[in-house]
């Protein structure tokens, strides 16, 4: 009994796991950052409620999207017309990583989507 144990030990333990997919965040993983985040949450949210949202987080950093959805619905509107703004922005000055079209080539290579 203990040798067939060991034996499904080890044969458990020497399979490889098999990648099917790789999800990548892109500002910063495939591509070079170029949103000004503190720009846009300024024009979104005015001076003011930018430096006060800013410094009641522990972290500095603002989650815009939870803190918007309690605005009125024409308020939202107005500040996702500046957030696609900004990305459009984005698009025009958007640059690969170096390494990253490699990096996808290997990735197709082996079949990983």
């Amino acid at each position: 009994m203990a040798e067939s144990s060991a034996r499904y030990l080890t044969v458990a333990t020497t399979r490889k796991a098999s990648l099917k997919g790789v999800v990548f965040d892109m500002d910063g993983t495939l591509t070079v950052p170029v949103i000004d985040f503190p720009a846009m949450y300024r024009t979104m949210l005015g001076e003011d409620t930018y430096a006060s949202l800013r410094s009641a987080s522990p972290s500095g950093s603002i989650d815009i999207l939870h803190h918007i959805e309690t605005w009125a619905p024409a308020e939202q509107q107005r500040v996702y017309e500046i957030i696609a703004d900004f990305e459009r922005q984005g698009l025009d000055r958007l640059q690969i990583m170096p390494g990253a079209l490699k990096l996808c080539g290997f990735l197709d290579s082996k079949k990983i989507s």
